[in-house]
């Protein structure tokens, strides 16, 4: 899963990857190398190595981040595509690389080994107060949450009139038959299926649950094969599918906010750091982020060209 992969995943990948990252999830990735700053607004201090994890939103962060922060003269090094969590958080922990996105809900559950917390400022005050003995300072995080979601296909939704969750449990446990597509790790993970049903007090028929492998939930819905599905909520084919997702109601699933992680020496040699980020995090919710996905991911537009699109028409680039 994008976000969600655990420490023990490929780490011996880290060394290799820190020295030229490789970009996934069809994007066109960043050509790597140091980006120098505009002499005339250029700031003293060290070169911030800004990376990302390797799909298409992380590199998106990852981009935004460092298109603005060079524009606003911050010195900034393009370490973009370094890995994922396996990968990167070694590099950013060793000083490989300065600065990347991450997600409350990964630093909590994966890194902290933390119960799943379903609160945004809960989360992010976890992991941030857990992270400051490694001298790793989370800055504030955005309002998108990528998180889990149902969605359901919009002739259905119109059918039975689901707007929440709830609405389709009621609809369950009246003996309604609607097939819910999954897939296998979602099915067996704490925060997963056993959450879901465990919140909203139901369980889901066995003969109901179509099992698919991760990606090809959309598909099975546009075949008609499925009524519903998890997804995560920043998904383009939530919108180019014209699917509806069902409000959380009872919250099941866990907050994933992305924040940007920096390592405090920065932080520490650039005051104005925090409050210039916090200007592109604030900007960046579920929606924003979930468009500008869909320009790269089904536009097929470059993730440099999206970016700079997108910090000019709020004013963060000039």
């Amino acid at each position: 899963m994008k976000k969600r992969l655990s420490l023990g995943i490929v780490v011996i990948m880290s060394l290799a990857l820190a020295l030229g990252g490789v970009m996934g999830c069809g994007a066109k990735a960043p050509a790597a190398g140091t980006t120098p700053a505009a002499t005339d607004t250029a700031k003293k201090g060290p070169a911030i190595k800004i990376s990302s994890k390797t799909f298409t939103e992380a590199a998106l962060l990852g981009t935004l981040s460092l298109q603005y922060l060079k524009g606003l003269g911050y010195p900034v090094e393009n370490k973009m595509g370094l890995g994922e969590l396996a990968v990167i958080r070694p590099a950013l922990t060793s000083g490989q690389i300065d600065l990347y996105w991450e997600y409350t809900g990964t630093g909590v559950i994966n890194l902290m080994k933390h119960d799943p917390v379903f609160e945004a400022q809960e989360s992010f005050k976890l992991i941030k107060e857990w992270d400051a003995k490694n001298n790793i300072v989370w800055l504030d995080y955005a309002p998108l949450d990528d998180t889990y979601g149902i969605v359901v296909r919009g002739d259905v939704a119109e059918k039975y009139k689901l707007k929440t969750i709830s609405d389709y449990v009621a609809l369950v446990k009246k003996g309604e038959s609607l097939k819910f597509v999954g897939f296998p790790e979602w099915e067996g993970r704490a925060d997963g299926l056993p959450s879901f049903e465990k919140v909203y007090d139901f369980k889901m028929p066995k003969g109901d649950f179509v099992n698919v492998a991760m990606g090809l939930n959309y598909d099975t819905l546009k075949a008609n094969k499925g009524d519903l599905a998890i997804a995560f909520t920043t998904e383009p084919r939530i919108v180019t599918d014209k699917l509806v997702m069902l409000v959380d109601d009872k919250k099941a699933f866990p907050v994933y906010n992305a924040a940007p992680v920096v390592r405090k020496e920065i932080v520490d040699a650039y005051p104005t750091l925090a409050d210039d980020l916090k200007k592109l995090s604030s900007v960046l919710d579920t929606r924003t982020i979930t468009e500008l996905n869909m320009q790269a991911d089904i536009e097929k537009k470059s993730v440099e060209e999206v970016s700079t699109t997108f910090l000019k028409s709020k004013g963060l680039l000039k």
